[in-house]
C-alpha cells in the first residue's frame, strides 16, 4: 500500500512541477515587465523553471524505477516550501517591482501579484505558481499513515478537501475581488493618504537625443537588437514602451540598423489607432527604410539604412516594422511611439515600465 501511496505522490508532485514550469515559461514570454525593469525577477523565474522541470522529471523517474523515491518526494516538498515562502516574501517585502517605485505598500504588492490588478499582464500566473507548489508541499510532507491528513494508498477525503481548498482560495482571490468590487460591495478606493489602490509609476528617466538646434534636426537611431528572450524589438523594447519626444516642425534623421537574424524594416507613419496592426501595401507612410518596406522590402542582418523627414506636425506617430513573415512583426510588438508636440523644447526619449 505504501508503494502505491508513494507512486501517487510522485505522479501528483511531478505533474505539479511540470505545470509550474509551463506557468513560468508563460510569464517569461508574456510579462514584459520582467524584461524591461531593472530587478532580478527574470533570473528568479528562469531559475524556478529550470529547477521545477528537473525535479518534476526526476520525481516521475524515481517513481517509475522504484529507487530513491522517498528522498525525491521530500526534496521536492522542501523546494515547494522555498517557492511558497519566496512568493510570500515578495509580497511582504515589496520586492517584485523596481526600486524606482517609491510608495509600494504590502497591499499594492498583494494586488499586483495575487489579485491581477494594477497592470499585471498575466493575472493568474503567480496564484497558479503558488497553488501548484503549495499542493506539492502538502502532498510531500503528509505522513503515509495516521494523523488527520494522510496518504494510505490514495489521499483521504480530508486530504482531497485540503488540496481543493488551497486551489479554490488562492486561484479565486482575484476573480472574487474583481466581482465584489464591480457590484459595489468593496470600496472603489481606499483613502488617498494610503495610496493603496493604484501603483505609483516610477519617475521616468528622460534621456537626451542628439540634435542640431540650428537646423532643428533630431538624430534617432533604432536598432533591432539580438535578444533571444525579446525578439521583434527596437532598442530592446516592444509594444510602444520606447517613446520619443520631438518639438513641433523639427526634422527627424532616422537611422535603422538590423542586428537580428530576422528581416526587418522601419516605417514612420501617423498613428491612426490605439496600437498598430498588420501593415498592408496600401498603408500610407511618411518614410520607409528600405524605400519599399510597405510593399515587403526589408533589411537583413547587419544591414542599415537612413531617411530624413522634414517638419513633422504635432501629433502621435509610430516607427514600426512592416515585415509580415512569418508573423506580422508589428503585432509581435515591434513598434515605438514618436510624440511631436509644441510643449517639447528639446528632443528626448523615455522607456515606459
Amino acid at each position: 500500500m505504501n508503494g502505491m501511496a508513494s507512486s501517487f505522490r510522485s505522479i501528483a508532485i511531478g505533474c505539479s512541477f511540470l505545470l509550474a514550469t509551463l506557468v513560468g515559461i508563460i510569464m517569461l514570454t508574456y510579462d514584459d515587465l520582467l524584461r524591461i525593469t531593472p530587478n532580478y525577477h527574470w533570473i528568479v523565474v528562469v531559475a524556478f523553471c529550470v529547477v521545477d522541470a528537473i525535479l518534476g522529471i526526476q520525481v516521475l523517474l524515481t517513481a517509475a524505477l522504484g529507487e530513491w523515491e522517498k528522498f525525491m518526494i521530500r526534496a521536492a516538498a522542501i523546494w515547494s516550501l522555498v517557492v511558497v515562502i519566496a512568493v510570500a516574501g515578495d509580497v511582504l517585502l515589496n520586492l517584485q517591482l523596481p526600486r524606482d517605485y517609491p510608495t509600494i505598500t504590502m497591499w499594492q504588492s498583494f494586488q499586483y501579484l495575487f489579485l491581477g490588478v494594477n497592470g499585471n499582464p498575466i493575472p493568474l500566473a503567480v496564484p497558479a505558481l503558488f497553488t501548484l507548489h503549495a499542493t506539492a508541499a502538502l502532498l510531500g510532507l503528509l505522513p503515509a499513515k495516521g494523523g488527520w491528513f494522510h496518504l494510505d494508498w490514495w489521499p483521504t477525503r480530508r486530504t482531497i478537501v485540503a488540496m481543493a481548498l488551497i486551489a479554490l482560495f488562492v486561484m479565486g482571490m482575484g476573480p472574487t475581488y474583481i466581482f465584489f468590487n464591480s457590484i459595489g460591495l468593496l470600496p472603489a478606493s481606499l483613502p488617498a493618504s494610503s495610496n493603496a489602490t493604484e501603483i505609483v509609476p516610477p519617475p521616468l528617466k528622460q534621456s537626451s537625443l542628439p540634435y542640431d538646434l540650428a537646423n532643428k534636426t533630431v538624430f534617432v537611431t533604432l536598432v533591432a537588437v539580438v535578444d533571444p528572450m525579446l525578439p521583434y524589438n527596437f532598442n530592446d523594447t516592444r509594444f510602444g514602451h520606447l517613446v520619443i519626444y520631438v518639438p513641433t516642425n523639427w526634422t527627424i534623421h532616422l537611422v535603422f540598423v538590423n542586428k537580428e537574424g530576422f528581416p526587418h524594416s522601419a516605417v514612420l507613419m501617423k498613428a491612426n489607432a490605439p496600437s498598430p496592426t498588420m501593415i498592408e501595401p496600401s498603408t500610407s507612410a511618411l518614410a520607409q527604410i528600405p524605400a519599399d518596406a510597405i510593399s515587403g522590402g526589408f533589411l537583413l542582418n547587419g544591414e542599415s539604412g537612413s531617411v530624413v523627414v522634414n517638419g513633422l506636425a504635432s501629433g502621435k506617430y509610430w516607427v514600426l516594422c512592416a515585415f509580415n513573415y512569418p508573423v506580422p512583426h508589428v503585432e509581435e510588438g515591434m513598434w515605438v511611439v514618436v510624440e511631436v508636440s509644441s510643449q517639447v523644447n528639446t528632443p528626448y526619449f523615455v522607456i515606459l515600465p
